[in-house]
């Protein structure tokens, strides 16, 4: 008899390719129901524990934010500090104490309020703000638990190397969990965006996502293979199948173990040149694998963490302290330091930024610096002065759409260096089509240019990049964003300053030769891509990569640039 196994698709949350047990995560059981509570008529009662388990709650994101700042990193620590804030909502209090009062109980107040606050965040048009939802959820389970006298932060207990199935997982459960026991993740929601997906990439965990109503289909034990590049599961695999499984999860451990051993060596073309590899961080545990890496730099320092979701604004001693501390880390290596880019889907409560109907388009970056001089000049003196001492450090803008802002920052920067600070050098992140249009003009006024191909990607072609409805829009290969790249590495080439690229297509092996070809000299990634890129660019002549760059900048579309791309690419693998 044949066995035929499941092959399921979903969302490609975290690459990479795992093979092991099934460990199914049924739904959590809810605490308690609405219908089985009987409501308590003292509401002075009712309030106390609601509030003793709000502080229990907020008390244990705050201690789980903590922890993925020590094992994550800084930026997926921001998604407890988030949830964190949420639980302290005095709204949210307001809501809760006003349904108590007509005599429901705090189990009831509760389901109500966070039934209404999700469906807000619902009806808002923007995805990234309209997935904060799940957000939501999680706090109100979070609540509930603490109400019914249980750890209000789940754990689960993963065999090793085992699959982790089920319908939904909080962000906290992973950050809890024991990753080293863990082979890879298949849940049935979540998109790219997902705090889940985030957290799986930053942990190198394969993850498949999106996969709908499957864990019925899952008995615990049984083999799982998950693609976490492709989005595929197949569920217990046999045969011939399950043999090709093997023979991937076996390559592709084995391609890691060889990119990880070139970590020391040069990224240098075949023909001689050199392509410098920095690394992007969000904070000081983050350098330590970029070096590891092999990185030579650190390309975006988001600076971002030490601001977004506190009611009061980091001191100069404080922003000193920190960026001094990752300066000393890199060893004098080159660090561009991004000055802060909120706004958008970056909360800053102690500005009292109001909510936008179209944030991404609004008050953000370097707008909001330039309008709060108070923060700006903070934070350009505290850079200031961790540079002293001889460190190589860049300042870099986001978001510049005009000359007259670069000349407003730098007249605030002349004013308060010192003569000792004259090797601190002013940049800007190429991300806006206005900036890469008129990147003749801007060159003469910075010292070099990082591009963001991201944002840069989403404004060139009107797709916001975090709705999945959008993704076959958002293409970076699309002619119009590579011809704005290949202008702005033109510019900084005729002006004499470096040019490179810190957004996603940095770390896309896809890209390389593209960049390479467009004249871009410094690549900036997670410290993740860095081996796949270096084995990139030491096997890409310059001569070539210029040749295919010519070629796709005259094509129509997308696909016939990456149809070509990955043509050449299998030449140069011979």
């Amino acid at each position: 008899m044949t066995v035929t196994s499941t092959r399921l698709h979903g969302v490609a949350g975290a690459p990479g390719l795992a093979l092991g047990p099934a460990y199914v995560l049924r739904a959590d059981e809810e605490p308690v129901t609405a219908d089985q509570v009987v409501a308590s008529p003292d509401a002075a009662l009712e309030m106390q524990r609601w509030r003793a388990a709000r502080q229990q709650v907020e008390a244990a994101l705050r201690r789980l934010a903590e922890r993925a700042r020590t094992s994550v990193g800084p930026a997926e620590a921001e998604i407890f500090e988030a949830q964190a804030l949420m639980a302290a909502d005095p709204t949210l209090e307001g809501q809760l104490s006003a349904a108590v009062a007509d005599g429901g109980s705090a189990e009831q107040a509760t389901r109500a309020a966070i039934a209404g606050f999700a469906a807000q965040f619902g009806e808002i048009k923007d995805v990234y703000l309209r997935q904060r939802a799940d957000d939501v959820q999680e706090v109100g389970r979070a609540l509930l638990r603490a109400l019914a006298g249980r750890t209000p932060l789940g754990l689960a207990q993963v065999p090793q190397g085992a699959i982790l199935c089920a319908t939904e997982l909080a962000a906290g459960a992973l950050v809890m969990l024991d990753r080293s026991t863990l082979a890879g993740i298949a849940l049935g929601t979540g998109g790219v965006t997902s705090h889940i997906a985030i957290l799986a990439r930053a942990l190198n965990i394969p993850a498949v996502l999106g996969l709908g109503d499957f864990v019925a289909q899952v008995n615990d034990g049984e083999i799982i293979g998950v693609d976490g590049t492709r989005g595929d599961v197949i569920l217990d695999p046999a045969g011939e199948e399950l043999t090709g499984f093997h023979r991937a999860v076996t390559a592709y451990a084995q391609e890691r173990a060889e990119l990880e051993s070139m970590a020391g060596l040069p990224a240098t073309t075949p023909d001689g040149l050199h392509v410098d590899l920095w690394a992007n961080v969000g904070g000081l545990d983050d350098v330590a694998p970029a070096l590891a890496a092999g990185a030579e730099g650190v390309g975006l320092f988001r600076t971002e963490f030490l601001i977004t979701g506190r009611q009061t604004l980091p001191s100069e001693d404080e922003q000193t302290d920190i960026y001094r501390r990752v300066l000393e880390a890199m060893g004098r290596r080159t660090v561009v330091i991004r000055t802060f880019d909120i706004g958008g889907d970056k909360d800053v409560p102690a500005l009292g930024l109001r909510h936008e109907a179209n944030p991404f388009l609004g008050y953000r970056a370097i707008r909001i610096g330039l309008d709060h001089p108070e923060l700006l000049q903070v934070q350009l003196r505290a850079i200031l002065r961790a540079a002293r001492g001889g460190y190589s450090v860049w300042i870099m803008l986001p978001m510049v759409a005009r000359v007259e802002e670069v000349r407003r920052v730098r007249a605030v920067l002349d004013s308060i260096r010192e003569p000792s600070d004259q090797q601190v050098r002013l940049g800007i992140m190429v991300e806006t089509p206005a900036a890469a249009l008129i990147a003749a003009t801007l060159a003469p006024e910075v010292d070099f240019f990082s591009i963001g191909t991201n944002d840069l990607t989403q404004y060139t072609l009107a797709a916001d990049r975090t709705d999945e409805r959008l993704a076959d829009i958002y293409e970076p290969f699309h002619p119009s964003v590579l011809r704005l790249i290949e202008m702005t590495a033109r510019a900084a080439e005729t002006a004499g300053i470096p040019c490179g690229v810190c957004g996603e297509m940095a770390g896309d092996p896809r890209a390389t030769a593209l960049l390479i070809g467009s004249g871009v000299g410094e690549l900036s990634m997670s410290a993740g891509s860095l081996g796949v890129i270096r084995r990139e660019v030491r096997r890409t002549p310059r001569p070539a990569a210029i040749g295919l760059t010519q070629l796709a900048l005259a094509l129509s579309t997308a696909d016939e640039v990456l149809a070509h791309v990955e043509a050449f690419r299998a030449t140069l693998r011979g």
